[in-house]
């Protein structure tokens, strides 16, 4: 992998080939490597794809329902869990497909136009599942991008991901600099590629051009709403620069929110290191110099859901994909309750529960550790889903 650290932005690539990609399930019964005749040699054709790509490859089973009922329950649920222990893989499910489903504690996401429900919504509430919303006969990949219309899943390829600060958007909309490095990136990556694939180094799924494109990815939402920030304004710049980067690298851009912490933390440190404009919606030390990863509050620090799902009016007509929210909650939601919190934030976002069985997702920051499951507020009324107020209990 490689890091290139700009003026207010973080590029990242791959050394010789794209930075992360995703397909539907059919390929796997392409040749030798049948999940029913060979399971074995198509784990290992996931686990290949899943190497190769630094940012990770997101699998869309795209088959039906009924196309693994013929297997054993004891094969089922031995594939579903070996490809949800591949590291880097993300697996991408319809409705159907996750009641089919056998136990285990399998990782994945479910894509509808509403919250899962039945064996599939106890599941997402538990934290086994996330909830993706898919309006359309398109594949909203949660940190990775928007597959092409179609029934069948074809492949798709980022070159590399572009993070940025939200505040930094007005001083970066026109930034030569940022499309230079791009550029530059973007020729290194398909000379390496060209190598790799003419010495025959190259995975089983077919690379195509056209399908490659870029991640424009924001974060530190948190401290530009804390700031009074204009999103309108901070979202007018961000079609100006995802239009712009369109017509000089002749690619397609993929505009979504950055969850990585590590590279906000870095971000935030670089506008306090060299005193850059966007630095002023950063908290004072001796709080650290860090933005806060995507567009809500921190996950793991207490915050009522409101803030920890915060979701700016507007984005859903710019962002390709959906926010990807964690929700830490003190017990599992009843289902009342938590469709009842996603109807107050609407358009919802990619949602993830974590209730206190669910150790939480690393890395673990000694300087910010998570707060006990105790201490995350939740509805007072499950079957509301209203907060309580914060002076009720001493009749304010």
């Amino acid at each position: 992998m490689t890091e290139t650290e700009g003026r207010g932005f973080l590029l990242r690539t791959a050394e010789d080939g794209p930075w992360a990609g995703w397909s539907g399930s059919r390929f796997l019964e392409e040749g030798l490597a049948s999940v029913h005749a060979a399971p074995c040699r198509a784990l290992a054709r996931l686990m290949t794809l899943a190497a190769l790509l630094p940012g990770g490859f997101g699998l869309v089973w795209d088959h039906p329902p009924a196309w693994m009922e013929a297997q054993p329950s004891e094969s089922r649920l031995g594939w579903w869990e070996a490809i949800s222990a591949v590291p880097g893989l993300s697996l991408h499910l319809e409705p159907g497909t996750a009641a089919q489903l056998p136990g285990g504690a399998f990782r994945a996401w479910v894509h509808s136009p509403e919250p899962p429900e039945g064996a599939a919504g106890e599941a997402w509430r538990q934290g086994v599942l996330g909830w993706a919303p898919r309006p359309e006969k398109v594949w909203g990949l949660p940190d990775l991008g928007v597959s092409a219309p179609g029934e069948e899943v074809q492949p798709g390829w980022l070159w590399g991901e572009l993070i940025l600060p939200v505040g930094a958007l007005a001083s970066l909309a026109a930034g030569e600099s940022l499309v230079s490095a791009m550029i530059e990136a973007q020729g290194a990556v398909e000379r390496g590629l060209a190598q790799r694939m003419a010495a025959g180094a190259w995975g089983d799924l077919p690379f195509s051009r056209r399908a490659a494109g870029w991640r424009l990815a924001v974060t530190g939402g948190a401290e530009f709403q804390r700031a009074g920030g204009d999103w309108a304004a901070a979202f007018a710049h961000l079609t100006a620069l995802k239009t712009m980067l369109q017509e000089r690298l002749r690619s397609i851009v993929h505009v979504g929110a950055s969850g990585d912490r590590r590279v906000a933390g870095l971000l935030g440190r670089q506008a306090l290191r060299e005193g850059l404009p966007w630095r002023a919606s950063l908290p004072l030390p001796p709080a650290p110099g860090a933005f806060t990863a995507g567009l809500a509050a921190d996950p793991r620090e207490p915050a009522p859901l409101e803030a920890r799902a915060l979701q700016p009016a507007g984005w859903s007509a710019l962002l390709d994909h959906p926010p990807t929210v964690l929700l830490r909650v003190p017990a599992v939601p009843a289902e009342a309750g938590a469709h009842a919190v996603l109807a107050q934030i609407q358009p919802p976002p990619a949602v993830r529960w974590l209730p206190p069985d669910l150790a939480p997702p690393s890395p673990f920051d000694p300087e910010l550790p998570w707060a006990p499951a105790a201490a995350f507020p939740f509805p007072a009324d499950p079957g509301s889903g209203l907060q309580r107020g914060l002076f009720e209990e001493f009749g304010g």
